[in-house]
């Protein structure tokens, strides 16, 4: 279940970033359309889960990091991905497990630190 749940973050957060960046349409990543409702798909609450995750990914070891960006970001199969990574399926199945469980404390601790600021108002 709760890999699950990280599996539904990754998937919005790549759609995401993959927009964020530009999306292929030639737009800035900081364009207006890619955040206001009826002119593209994201709003506010959005934005802040996927920047959340996005921190969560970006503090992952590499290795970590590098299978989590290829699964969810590129295109290709599981054995191509495997080889960008530059290991086995087995360890790219392996690293992809790891990686939900690490996302997931990385979240927590995100999320820990926020609340901490607003109840302390810093």
């Amino acid at each position: 279940m709760t890999h699950e749940y990280i599996k539904s973050l990754l998937s919005t957060w790549s759609e995401w970033r993959i927009r964020r960046t530009d999306g292929g349409s030639g737009y800035p990543s900081k364009s207006a359309f890619l955040t206001i409702p009826g002119g593209g798909s994201w709003i506010s609450e959005i934005d802040s889960q996927c920047y959340e995750v996005d921190d969560a990914v970006c503090q992952l070891e590499i290795d970590y990091k590098d299978v989590i960006i290829k699964h969810y970001t590129q295109t290709g199969t599981k054995q191509q991905k495997a080889e960008r990574c530059g290991c086995s399926i087995r360890t790219y199945d392996a690293r992809l497990i790891k990686s939900f469980e690490l996302i997931l404390i990385k979240l927590n601790e995100l999320r820990k630190v926020k609340e901490y600021r607003r109840l302390h108002n810093r």
